[in-house]
C-alpha cells in the first residue's frame, strides 16, 4: 500500500485561510441585512457559518472516534471529495444534525463560534493518526486523513456561497 504523503499544516492553514475570509465576509454583512434571505433557496449569512460551524464541530468529534488502520491508501479519496465539493454546478441536501436552525442570529457570536469549531478541529487534527479508517458517518468510510481534506473543500464550497450571499444582499 502506497502512503500518501502531505502536509498537515499546510491544508490546516488553508482551512484556516477559509474560515478567517468566511468570518470577514460574515463581519462586513451590514447588521440590517445579517437575517435575510439574499435569494430563494438560500439561507442566511449566520445559517451558512452555522452550518459550516456544526460540520466543522462533527469532523473534529470524528478525529477522536475509536477507528481501524485503513487497509486502502489513506488518500485514496481525496480527490473525489475535491471534484465533489468544489464542482459548484453540484447542488446538495445537507444532512439533518447540520442544517441551521431558523431564527435571528447575531453576527459576532456566530462568527467567535465558527473560530472556537475550527481550533478544536486543529487541536484534534494534530493528534488523531489519520491513516486511521472512521466507519458511520455520512460520506461512507473515510480516513481521517480524508476528513481534513474533506473540511477544507467543504469550507471552500461554503465561502464560495457566503461570496455569492454578500454580492446579492449588496445587491438589495
Amino acid at each position: 500500500m502506497e502512503i500518501q504523503t502531505f502536509d498537515k499544516n499546510g491544508v490546516l492553514a488553508s482551512i484556516a485561510e477559509a474560515v478567517t475570509q468566511l468570518a470577514g465576509l460574515m463581519a462586513s454583512v451590514d447588521e440590517d441585512q445579517v437575517n435575510i434571505i439574499p435569494y430563494k433557496g438560500s439561507w442566511t449569512a449566520p445559517q451558512l457559518l452555522t452550518h459550516v460551524t456544526k460540520s466543522i464541530t462533527g469532523m473534529s468529534k470524528a478525529m477522536l472516534r475509536d477507528a481501524k488502520p485503513a487497509e486502502r491508501n489513506p488518500g485514496e479519496r481525496i480527490e473525489e471529495l475535491k471534484k465533489v465539493f468544489l464542482d459548484f454546478s453540484n447542488t446538495f441536501q445537507s444532512p439533518e444534525f447540520i442544517i441551521p436552525e431558523i431564527g435571528i442570529y447575531e453576527r459576532h457570536p456566530t462568527i467567535g463560534k465558527l473560530n472556537e469549531a475550527f481550533k478544536q478541529f486543529k487541536e484534534n487534527a494534530g493528534i488523531a493518526n489519520l491513516n486511521e479508517l472512521v466507519e458511520g458517518l455520512p460520506l461512507g468510510p473515510i480516513t481521517k486523513l480524508e476528513i481534513i481534506y474533506f473540511t477544507l473543500f467543504h469550507t471552500k464550497r461554503h465561502l464560495h456561497q457566503m461570496r455569492n450571499i454578500c454580492e446579492a444582499l449588496e445587491n438589495k
